[in-house]
């Protein structure tokens, strides 16, 4: 039976809720929000698409059968204690992979009524949202899909900085209501709670929205700016939503990760809770069990942060993939506003934390999987991927990573993945990539590459849960030293020593790359020639070429060919190469990042391939830390013992 839920504004009340007074004098009541984000369609388990096998431990935790049980176990502890409950969803409700394309495969005419549905729906369905934000993964597959998604996926979608009007589908969702800027939600008591959605600028650059824009967005701006240009649209929204009598405002935010939260909601005013979406950050509070003792990103639950106008509000984030849900109890006072102490910090219960999603039976705080979902979701999924599975193609001695990687936060040590550092995982795509179109070099973004290959067999399933996208190989030619060296200064520029990530940092192939992340990125003028800064100390092609050497960018150097992804060649990540005036062209033979990945990894050695072997001897674990790859960030290197000012740099020292 599904849990009784708050009752949500009818959509003329989404639409017009500004002109319309409150339903009820507020009142005293205690308040429940629980919430999630980036469930990126990790429907089977936090392994990935293993579910309860002995020698994966990881596999008895997450998924969407466990996740249900648990958030129904908890929604219905709260509504017996007379608590309202609202439950949020900060975007990436699906990504594009295999576990989504078992529902374009297995429902293209199953949705309620007829068309498209998707096990990602269901799951929303079944979870009764109140609302969700849209996040960048909704639109990865063209805002046709989205406009199918939110269609039946039973919730109201948010975004109060989404213009929607160049795409009818989506345009007629919102004249319906089920995409709105805002929502007010009535408790109970008759108190009213605004949610208000943003969705980060970045959308552009790392989606496909298609005709779906982003309001004030300057493309020309930098990234903080375009970041802050949201401040007017969401003050704007606070102001209506506490004019039509809301007595609490929570921003719900898919932003890319928190940090971009702590630099927009401070501008804000009228704010009590943020709920962040988009960054992976684990956030955790004293004794909290976690998967597998994973370590915090962030430590304390929920964090407390200083508005400039003087006011306190809370931030909170869920993490990721179906592996842990966010409870916050807040408390409302007889005018029905949070509760706050001397210092007007929001007081919570002692509830509020983050709970793991565990199927463990050697767990307290295990759950059976929701009969529901377990059926009509997990099963179904789990066969599909079983069949991939079964279509092995390599073996590998060792992990290949592909996490994202995440800096260190609140005393955390930071995570190197294939957004920060380089990894095993991204030289192996970045060669495939080169090896398909068969040019001097290759770049694949960091944020096209989604999970990690464990050791032992490599499946065909694997290579489509790493590589989940529709993207197109393409080849550019005729570069020199100089426009390759813009490129790769803004696949850096994002680096940092404590280990930022960005879905624009490039794993490489072909070339050799010293930096120093502790140095200002590269600026360009307005012709788009370089005008001070610079990361870039040297760079050499792997045939010993020199094509920038302490900083400087060599004359007289071969005009070069380089191959990366469609999404990237058309500026997405910010790449520079339109305003290079480099085209890219097609290859003779189209094909896909997982086809090419696939391909590199079953041709035989003699064709160029791997024979199905990957050699730890090409492809064994990097060090960001001990230099001799190919991506080599001095602000990372560790001093050589007894010698004071010098760094390794693989089996060679320089000077810092």
């Amino acid at each position: 039976m599904r849990i009784p839920r708050l009752r949500p504004s009818l959509a003329l009340l989404i639409l017009l809720f500004a002109l319309l007074p409150a339903l009820a004098a507020p009142v005293a009541e205690e308040l429940t929000l629980f919430h999630v984000g980036d469930q990126e369609s990790w429907l089977i388990s936090a392994q990935g698409n293993r579910y309860d096998t002995p020698d994966d431990p990881i596999s008895f935790y997450g998924g969407a059968a466990r996740l249900s049980a648990l958030l129904q176990q908890q929604r219905t502890a709260a509504l017996a204690a007379g608590r309202a409950v609202l439950v949020l969803n900060a975007g990436d409700s699906f990504l594009p992979g295999p576990r989504l394309t078992a529902s374009l495969k297995h429902l293209a005419q199953a949705a309620p009524g007829g068309g498209q549905d998707f096990y990602d729906a269901i799951v929303l369905r079944r979870l009764g949202f109140t609302a969700v934000c849209f996040g960048n993964h909704e639109f990865d597959l063209g805002p046709d899909v989205t406009a199918q998604f939110v269609a039946v996926a039973g919730t109201p979608y948010l975004s109060a900085n989404l213009d929607f009007s160049g795409h009818a589908a989506l345009q007629a969702l919102v004249a319906e209501g089920r995409i709105a800027k805002t929502l007010i939600v009535d408790t109970p008591k008759g108190n009213r709670i605004a949610v208000i959605g943003a969705t980060t600028p970045r959308l552009p650059d790392i989606s496909s929205p298609g005709a779906v824009t982003v309001r004030d967005r300057d493309p020309a701006a930098d990234e903080d700016t375009k970041l802050l240009a949201l401040a007017p649209l969401l003050q704007a929204e606070i102001d209506r939503a506490r004019s039509a009598g809301a007595s609490v405002v929570v921003l719900l935010s898919h932003l890319q990760g928190y940090r971009n939260e702590l630099k927009l909601v401070p501008k804000l005013s009228g704010l009590d809770v943020f709920v962040s979406g988009g960054g992976h950050e684990l956030m955790t509070s004293p004794g909290m069990a976690t998967i597998l003792d994973e370590p915090a990103m962030i430590r304390g639950y929920p964090q407390v942060v200083a508005l400039e106008d003087g006011s306190r509000v809370l931030g909170v984030t869920g993490n990721f993939g179906n592996r842990y849900v966010g409870e916050l109890q807040l408390s409302l006072d007889a005018q029905g506003r949070v509760r706050r102490d001397a210092d007007g910090v929001p007081l919570t219960g002692t509830g509020s934390r983050m709970h793991r999603v565990s199927g463990n039976p050697a767990d307290a705080d295990h759950v059976l999987p929701d009969p529901v979902i377990e059926a009509g979701v997990v099963q179904p999924v789990r066969a599909f991927i079983a069949a991939l599975s079964e279509q092995k193609i390599a073996t590998t001695p060792v992990e290949l990573n592909g996490v994202r990687g995440s800096a260190a936060e609140s005393g955390a040590q930071a995570q190197y993945g294939v957004r920060n550092s380089e990894t095993n995982l991204g030289n192996l795509v970045a060669d495939a990539v080169r090896f398909a179109a068969g040019t001097d070099l290759a770049i694949q973004n960091g944020g096209g590459i989604r999970t990690s290959i464990r050791a032992g067999e490599v499946s065909a399933g694997d290579v489509f849960n790493v590589l989940p996208f529709t993207n197109l190989i393409v080849q550019f030619r005729g570069l020199d030293a100089g426009q390759l060296r813009i490129l790769m200064e803004h696949a850096l520029a994002n680096a940092s020593p404590d280990g930022a990530a960005s879905g624009r940092f490039a794993q490489v192939s072909g070339l050799r790359i010293v930096y120093d992340s502790r140095r200002p990125p590269l600026q360009l003028d307005a012709d788009g020639r370089p005008a001070g800064g610079g990361r870039i100390l040297s760079m050499t092609l792997d045939d010993g070429t020199q094509l920038v050497e302490d900083g400087i960018v060599r004359t007289g150097v071969r005009p070069l060919s380089l191959a990366t992804i469609d999404f990237t060649a058309r500026g997405g990540d910010g790449y520079p190469f339109a305003r290079l005036g480099l085209t890219p062209e097609p290859l003779v033979h189209t094909i896909h990042y997982q086809e090419a990945l696939l391909d590199y990894l079953s041709q035989p050695a003699d064709k160029g391939g791997l024979g199905g072997v990957i050699d730890t001897r090409r492809y064994g674990p990097v060090d960001p830390q001990a230099g001799g790859g190919r991506l080599i960030d001095r602000a990372l290197l560790k001093p050589v013992s007894g010698l004071p000012g010098r760094v390794s740099v693989g089996r060679c020292e320089a000077a810092v």
